[in-house]
């Protein structure tokens, strides 16, 4: 049996995922910390959970949260939402005793009947600060309502890095939720006391192609981007560590987040997710051993011109911070693709002539290119001997670095049992 691959992932440092947020005069690299491809048939249940971390009841809707509805195929992981009168287990502190006795619904023996069912997923680790990344695309059903969001529990904090509605195709929710301090932002006419978030409009539909949602939470501030781009920043800290969610849901008629469906809502239907990563500043990595081909079938999933279709419209002022956002050009993202080539994507606009190239350990360069008003880019490495190299990223007068290794078995020789 061939041992080339393994003695070469021992012999360098597969950590070559990293992405850059650059702005007019200055980057920030982040390192890959945890997320999920979605590259594989079955949901992974050791960093997964079905549902809540609580349970999978949302009473108030009328919805269970099932592990049939979520599928997995060609590297997209889909949340399903449909319409299907099911009864489900329902734990004591999930009953809501009020909207029991306004609708006149019960639970018999832990069991509660619902209407719709829909897919969720949680992490089972929690997170705090971080770079936090989802490529979707949505629906235009009415009613149906996907996220992205934090939670951490008592005492209630929650970032909601999107909400989406079907019916308003063409526009995104940001939110935060927390004790104190969320309800009295003050900002808009009159710098009156409101509460935070806001609905931004888009000038495409998000179910017309995939769109990128991050956030960056650090100590002090929230930052909300839309395919790299800035669209709004909340001034204030988080204590708690928190879990990531990822769900389709169902809204209803005069309750959170109405309208619900009617009859022409299209049953079932899906929230498709290609990816979620999970960037850390620190250089450490979180259960990545052996993992080194897990962006492999990124190339399936991503090309030039569709790694996003659609940019805000218009920014609402309160909520858009321009000392802190207007200096944001957007990210470029490395990813090892397999042991000898690599994945630029870029996210935001007005980057320029972008200049990629790569030197080896005796600073000569051995290759590069010239990239602009490209979204995703295929560095090929494989005519290179096995070594360490560095690629060097010109941007805005900027120069991004990175240590990458070249596991070339072919210039490398082979070692048999």
């Amino acid at each position: 049996m061939k041992k080339i691959i393994i003695l070469l992932i021992l012999a360098f440092n597969m950590n070559a995922q990293v992405t850059w947020q650059v702005k007019t005069n200055s980057s920030q690299k982040w390192f890959y910390q945890d997320g999920d491809e979605f590259n594989n048939p079955v949901i992974d249940e050791n960093k997964w959970a079905f549902g809540m971390p609580w349970g999978n009841i949302a009473m108030v809707q009328d919805l269970a949260f099932s592990r049939n509805n979520l599928s997995v195929e060609n590297g997209i992981a889909s949340f399903i939402a449909k319409k299907e009168n099911i009864s489900a287990h329902v734990n004591e502190w999930e009953i809501k005793p009020k909207y029991l006795e306004k609708s006149g619904k019960k639970v018999v023996d832990g069991m509660y009947d619902v209407n719709y069912t829909a897919g969720m997923l949680s992490s089972k680790r929690k997170f705090k600060y971080g770079y936090f990344e989802l490529r979707f695309k949505a629906n235009e059903e009415k009613g149906i309502w996907p996220a992205f969001w934090l939670f951490g529990g008592e005492p209630n904090e929650e970032i909601d890095f999107f909400e989406l509605k079907g019916e308003r195709e063409n526009q995104v929710h940001v939110d935060v939720h927390c004790p104190k301090g969320c309800k009295d932002f003050r900002g808009g006419f009159l710098n009156l006391k409101k509460n935070w978030g806001a609905w931004l409009k888009t000038n495409e539909s998000l179910a017309s192609g995939w769109n990128v949602i991050s956030g960056e939470w650090q100590p002090n501030y929230v930052k909300f981007y839309l395919n790299g781009q800035p669209i709004a920043y909340f001034e204030g800290d988080f204590k708690t560590y928190q879990y990531l969610f990822i769900n389709t849901s169902v809204a209803k008629d005069n309750e959170a987040f109405n309208p619900g469906p009617d009859e022409k809502t299209k049953w079932p239907n899906s929230f498709d997710v290609d990816y979620v990563r999970i960037w850390s500043k620190e250089d450490t990595v979180y259960n990545m051993k052996d993992k080194y081909q897990m962006f492999e079938a990124t190339p399936q999933t991503v090309s030039n011109n569709d790694l996003f279709s659609t940019e805000l419209k218009r920014k609402v002022n309160y909520i858009y911070n321009k000392n802190e956002l207007n200096s944001e050009v957007g990210t470029i993202t490395l990813l090892p693709v397999f042991y000898n080539k690599y994945s630029l994507s870029f996210l935001g606009k007005n980057f320029g002539k972008i200049q990629v190239e790569v030197f080896d350990r005796f600073d000569k360069k051995v290759a590069g290119t010239e990239i602009e008003n490209l979204e995703y880019y295929l560095l090929d490495l494989s005519a290179l001997e096995t070594g360490p190299y560095i690629i060097k990223i010109m941007v805005l007068g900027q120069t991004l670095t990175h240590n990458i290794p070249v596991l070339n078995a072919e210039k490398f020789g082979e070692i048999k049992d």
